[in-house]
């Protein structure tokens, strides 16, 4: 399904599947898809956005409709919502009108805002992003998402937030050189860890107002 995908937007699938299941939700919705995005490519929320933070900007408002507070599946099980799906099915419309031969963070941007009655949009739209002036922007100047700027960010000094992240890069580390070396039971166990620690910095993060857990 995603053979065409850039590898930043297969990542934005997958973080939004990560972040909808942190946050308890049922499947992957528009605001998700969203989120991940702004996630992976800050220099595509700072080309439209103004800030290549505007993740914690558009959290802070999706936080507020989050109602279900415990995991109710696992990340594998979590599946697009009808939304999302059409999103999905815009952004590989929106790279054939741009004759763009894959499927890139800017084509999810602009099938977000095809799907006009969807979450997503309408937090685009709040912001002044609407998609004639966006995908004509996108014309004058490609974005190529491969070519990626790097941005600090400082996260939070509160010892428990600094400990849990410590923690969670070996582990995530070790998950992928497992992977590398085909060791998939190994990465199952590491992955599991790696999970279980990152629900507890969600948990302590969401309790302190704080956003770092979006960019583990």
């Amino acid at each position: 399904m995603f053979e065409r995908y850039t590898e930043r937007a297969r990542r934005t699938i997958f973080s939004a599947r990560h972040i909808a299941w942190l946050t308890g939700s049922w499947e992957i919705e528009t605001q998700y898809l969203l989120l991940g995005l702004l996630k992976e490519d800050q220099s595509l929320a700072r080309r439209f956005f103004g800030s290549p933070w505007a993740l914690d900007d558009v959290w802070g408002q999706v936080s507020k409709s989050i109602t279900v507070c415990e995991k109710p599946v696992g990340p594998g099980d979590l599946k697009l919502s009808t939304l999302s799906k059409r999103v999905l099915v815009f952004a590989a419309a929106e790279a054939e009108l741009l004759s763009n031969r894959h499927i890139g963070t800017e084509h999810l941007l602009l099938g977000l805002l095809r799907q006009e009655k969807c979450f997503a949009a309408e937090m685009l739209h709040q912001r002044g992003i609407h998609l004639g002036a966006t995908r004509e922007e996108l014309i004058r100047t490609r974005h190529v998402d491969s070519a990626q700027e790097e941005f600090a960010r400082e996260g939070s000094s509160l010892p428990d937030v600094v400990e849990l992240r410590t923690r969670i890069k070996p582990t995530m580390d070790r998950t992928k050189d497992a992977l590398a070396h085909h060791e998939f039971k190994k990465a199952h166990t590491y992955s599991d860890e790696e999970r279980a620690a990152l629900y507890k910095l969600y948990l302590l993060c969401r309790q302190q107002g704080l956003s770092d857990w979006l960019y583990e």
